[in-house]
C-alpha cells in the first residue's frame, strides 16, 4: 500500500488544480521535496502525460514510491541537480519552512524553470492569529517549537527552521525574479479564524496607519510594498492553516 501524504491532502488537490488552471498540468514538473510520493501520484492520475515530463527529488528517497517518475535523491539547500530551464512547473508542499537558505533555494527554484514557469509551494502560516498570539506568549511560532540540529529530530516540527511570515515569503519571490505572486489559503484553521474575526478592526486599523506613516515618510518603499503589507493581514494570511504560493517566473 502507499504511503498518505504528509500533509493535508486538501493542500495536494489544490496544488493539482493550480497547475490546471495555469495550464501547465501537461508540462514537465518538478515535485520537490516529494515525501513518499503522493503528489506526483496525485499527478500521474491527472495528466495526460502520465510520467513524462514528470520528476522528483528529496533528501530521502526511501519513502518515495511513484510507479515510473524518476527520483533524485539531493538537498534542496545545496542546490538543485537539474540544468538551467528543465521544467515548466515547480512544486514543493511542506517544504520550505525546512531548507536553512530559503531565499537561496527560491533562487535555484528559478534557475531550473523556463521562462513564464510556474512555481507553486505552501508553507505553514507562521502568521495566523493564533500563531501570533502563540508567539507573543511561548516565544515560538504555531507548529515551530526551538528546532534540532539532529538529523533524527529533524521531523515535522524539530525541523521546521524557517518560520517566515508572508511578506517575507513574498520578498523572497521578487528577489528571486518571479512576478505575478499570489497569496491563497488552503483551509481557515478555526481557532484562528476566531480569533482574526475578534481582532479585525484593529488589525485593519494598524495596516492603516502603518501605511500612511509608511507613505509619508518613504514613499518609494510605499510604492513597492504597500500591497504586501495588506496582504500580511489579509483573511489567507491571518486564518489559513497554511500559506500557497502561486508565481511565474518573469520571462528574460
Amino acid at each position: 500500500m502507499s504511503a498518505g501524504p504528509a500533509s493535508h491532502r486538501v493542500t495536494n488537490d489544490l496544488v493539482v488544480s493550480l497547475l490546471r488552471n495555469a495550464g501547465k498540468l501537461d508540462g514537465d514538473i518538478l515535485d520537490m521535496g516529494a515525501g513518499s510520493g503522493f503528489l506526483s501520484r496525485l499527478l500521474l492520475e491527472a495528466r495526460s502525460r502520465g510520467a513524462v515530463g514528470l520528476a522528483a527529488c528529496d533528501i530521502d528517497g526511501a519513502p518515495f514510491s511513484a510507479e515510473g517518475v524518476p527520483f533524485t535523491r539531493c538537498n534542496v539547500d545545496e542546490g538543485l541537480p537539474y540544468p538551467d530551464a528543465s521544467f515548466d512547473a515547480l512544486v514543493a508542499i511542506e517544504v520550505m519552512e525546512h531548507t536553512r537558505s530559503s531565499y537561496r533555494v527560491l533562487g535555484e527554484i528559478a534557475r531550473v524553470l523556463r521562462p513564464g514557469g510556474v512555481l507553486i509551494f505552501s508553507v505553514p502560516n507562521v502568521g495566523h492569529m493564533l500563531s501570533r498570539l502563540t508567539f507573543a506568549f511561548s516565544g515560538h511560532y504555531h507548529m515551530f517549537p526551538s528546532p534540532s540540529t539532529k538529523p533524527e529530530n529533524a521531523g515535522r516540527l524539530c525541523g521546521h527552521v524557517a518560520p517566515l511570515a508572508a511578506q517575507y515569503w513574498h520578498y523572497g519571490l521578487r528577489s528571486a525574479g518571479f512576478s505575478d505572486i499570489v497569496l491563497r489559503k488552503d483551509r481557515a484553521k478555526r481557532s484562528a479564524a476566531g480569533l482574526a474575526i475578534l481582532f479585525w478592526p484593529f488589525l485593519k486599523l494598524s495596516t492603516a496607519l502603518h501605511l500612511r506613516a509608511l507613505a509619508r515618510r518613504e514613499p518609494p518603499l510605499f510604492d513597492e510594498t504597500a500591497d504586501v503589507a495588506r496582504a500580511a493581514n489579509s483573511w489567507p494570511a491571518l486564518a489559513s492553516r497554511s500559506l500557497v504560493f502561486q508565481a511565474v517566473k518573469a520571462n528574460s
